[in-house]
């Protein structure tokens, strides 16, 4: 990445940006403030470089961050399956939900940070919040969304252990893995269990959205995330990989790479999920989805119980 491009995202990672309403995210706002944005997204770029081998704080080997809201009949199932990934702590954002979320999250509040974060359109922000208040704490920091779930194909390595390999060369900040679109497996109603086990028809592999990635970073080594909650931006000399070791610059892949491990994404669940999901409004932006995104996600062309499998050999229920 370009200097000019890690200066421009550091000053979205400043508190100063971060603390900006929604509707004062923009140039003109930010020209009010300018040469105060310049120098503390100057000065958080280099303190990032020169702590980008510092690791003395690091408590976890791997952690999770999520923004979330009006989702805590989903985020059981979320946490529980993490856990058994490996996941040692969980940065949950929550967006002004009213479904007791915190009642939810309350038997894993040893292993739970939570924070209310209110607004609009915050999704870039709750991630680089993180990043600025625990980044240091972490090997690896994933930015996950509650209805992502990262499948490893070979069940005889752990997911610690695959991120270890990728990120042992010195030049590799992040690494992303590829969507698999989970449609509505034909359900109208929501069903009763869990959302891994309901769910059992995706897309074809090379299905155009699944060009989407999601990031597991390396805190020292990223500069934040600037307008897509897809791709963070990293130093300059670090990128981020696939699993087939290509470099990978920004929100998408050029071909999808699923051989090795994959996210579930279950888009739309059921119709009647997915209307709920369209009231909830979107994390990255003021607005609504539609029902053409529901069209447009539903597929059900492959049938895929690798979690349900999954779920049954780790007792997970």
């Amino acid at each position: 990445m370009s200097l000019k491009k890690a200066l421009h995202c550091s000053i979205r990672r400043t508190q100063l940006f971060i603390n900006l309403p929604y509707e004062k995210k923009t140039g003109q706002a930010l020209k009010k403030s300018e040469l105060r944005a310049i120098i503390n997204g100057a000065a958080l770029l280099a303190k990032l470089w020169l702590k980008k081998n510092d690791y003395s704080e690091v408590k976890y080997q791997l952690s999770m961050t999520m923004i979330v809201k009006n989702e805590a009949e989903y985020i059981k199932e979320w946490l529980m399956y993490y856990n058994s990934l490996g996941v040692e702590h969980f940065y949950i954002y929550d967006n002004d939900s009213q479904d007791n979320l915190k009642r939810v999250i309350e038997p894993f509040k040893e292993k739970v940070t939570y924070v209310n974060f209110s607004g609009t359109g915050r999704q870039m922000d709750a991630y680089n919040d993180a990043l600025n208040r625990y980044g240091r704490y972490s090997r690896y920091m994933g930015f996950l969304d509650a209805d992502e779930f990262i499948f490893l194909k070979d069940g005889r390595t752990t997911f610690i252990n695959l991120l270890n390999n990728y990120f042992a060369d010195s030049h590799v900040g992040g690494f992303v893995i590829n969507w698999q679109i989970f449609g509505s497996s034909f359900l109208k109603k929501k069903p009763q269990g869990l959302l891994t086990n309901n769910f059992l028809y995706r897309a074809k592999k090379d299905f155009r959205k699944n060009v989407h990635v999601k990031s597991i970073v390396d805190p020292r080594k990223t500069v934040g995330f600037l307008n897509d909650p897809h791709g963070a931006y990293y130093l300059p000399s670090y990128h981020a990989v696939n699993e087939k070791r290509q470099e990978i610059d920004g929100p998408f892949s050029e071909s999808v790479s699923t051989n090795k491990v994959q996210i579930n994404h279950y888009f739309t669940k059921s119709e009647e999920e997915f209307r709920q999901k369209k009231a909830r409004g979107r994390a990255t932006k003021n607005s609504q989805r539609t029902m053409q995104d529901f069209i447009e996600h539903d597929k059900n062309e492959v049938f895929d119980d690798s979690l349900k499998i999954y779920n049954q050999k780790n007792n997970l229920k």
